[in-house]
């Protein structure tokens, strides 16, 4: 019998210490704990992305993303299936140190490399649910630079926050994100338009940890006003490895 009350004690004071320890955090330290879930300075990743219509048509796309960590921070998407898209690249460049952040698409039946910049960095990326800015958000995870966080509640297992837009750039009116404790990951985003109607709902799962490095291998976009939906799925990852920083450059993009 002691032994028993033994371990539930010890049961109850770990769920006790934890929550305790979210309790003395602002929304902001919630957005610190959620963006160091990444530890590499470095990765390498293969996706699928499945587009899907209101009307439930599919299509299907894959593309690698490639990051490297710096003063300026830097992420590099590109398509290799299908046809149609393949060569098609998103760069981003996030000088940390001036605070200025640069996008570029690269467009090869076109040949050429387009800026993006003010008002179009809220256009739909490639056919996507997702915009530039979110993109950005999700490359980077550095949310502090959009956002300022307050907690609007929390049980055992989750904290809910409210989205301050920081980014003038930005065209949601606020959002809300729910962050799972255990994991210290969002497991729900939603964006809220500039008449605070619900507009995008962003669900993440699949949650895995490799090499101390935790992310979610599923991640659906789902435009509730134009009722179409976006699919991101991890097929491979690899943290940490050698990237020539010379493949982060416009000159890169027009060369391949």
């Amino acid at each position: 019998m002691f032994k028993k009350i033994t371990i539930f004690l010890l049961i109850l004071f770990f769920f006790l210490s934890q929550f305790g320890l979210a309790q003395e955090l602002d929304g902001d330290q919630v957005l610190e704990k959620v963006e160091a879930s990444r530890q590499a300075n470095s990765h390498q990743m293969k996706m699928e992305m499945e587009l899907y219509s209101s009307s439930g048509d599919m299509r299907s796309r894959e593309l690698n993303n490639y990051r490297l960590e710096g003063e300026v921070e830097r992420s590099l998407m590109q398509f290799t299936e299908p046809a149609d898209i393949s060569g098609t690249a998103f760069l981003l460049l996030d000088d940390q140190t001036n605070n200025q952040e640069d996008m570029y698409l690269y467009l090869p039946a076109l040949g050429s490399v387009r800026k993006i910049s003010g008002s179009q960095k809220n256009g739909n990326f490639v056919g996507s649910d997702l915009t530039y800015n979110d993109l950005s958000i999700f490359s980077g995870a550095n949310f502090r630079d959009n956002y300022q966080a307050e907690i609007i509640s929390e049980d055992t297992g989750i904290i809910e926050l409210h989205l301050k837009i920081t980014d003038p750039d930005i065209d949601y009116s606020y959002g809300k994100m729910w962050v799972r404790k255990d994991l210290w990951l969002a497991e729900k985003i939603e964006y809220y338009d500039q008449q605070e109607e619900l507009l995008k709902v962003i669900t993440l799962s699949n949650f895995d940890e490799i090499d101390g490095n935790r992310l979610a291998r599923r991640i659906e976009v789902e435009n509730v006003q134009r009722e179409s939906r976006t699919i991101l799925k991890l097929v491979e990852v690899d943290f940490d490895p050698e990237l020539d920083p010379g493949i982060f450059t416009t000159r890169y993009l027009q060369r391949q």
